[in-house]
């Protein structure tokens, strides 16, 4: 292999080594910033990262349905019965079977995107660290 190609592969090397950690590391700043309850959203934040000749790309998050509403909030409306399923919901102490409820809607709690904005300064940093630059 020619010292340019050597210098070639170098440098994708470095793009893949230093997007895994940047990627690592913004799950772990996520997870640290994400609200617990039962621990399951924290548990679930992963990250996996795709290369090609071209460029490096991560992606970082969980597949829990829930996790978008936790992340953006909600607005207020309405929950129905599901597949005839009942909704049950405990009114003064008794639980009641109703047809559909009036949720009003919740508070966004974001931890993916702060994880990312309030460290793009260090994610610069470890580019120009892993990339050499």
């Amino acid at each position: 292999m020619s010292r340019f190609q050597d210098a070639i592969e170098d440098m994708k090397r470095k793009r893949k080594q230093t997007m895994e950690e940047i990627a690592t590391f913004v799950e772990a700043e996520a997870k640290q910033r994400a609200p617990v309850d039962t621990g399951d959203l924290r548990r679930r934040i992963t990250h996996v990262t795709q290369h090609t000749d071209d460029e490096s790309r991560a992606k970082i998050g969980t597949n829990l349905e829930y996790a978008p509403v936790i992340e953006e909030g909600s607005k207020p409306h309405k929950i129905k019965r599901n597949d005839g399923k009942p909704l049950k919901i405990k009114i003064d102490g008794k639980w009641v079977t109703v047809d559909e409820v009036n949720h009003p809607g919740t508070k966004a709690q974001p931890f993916l995107r702060p994880a990312i904005d309030e460290n793009a300064g260090e994610i610069q940093e470890r580019i120009r660290r892993g990339m050499g630059v």
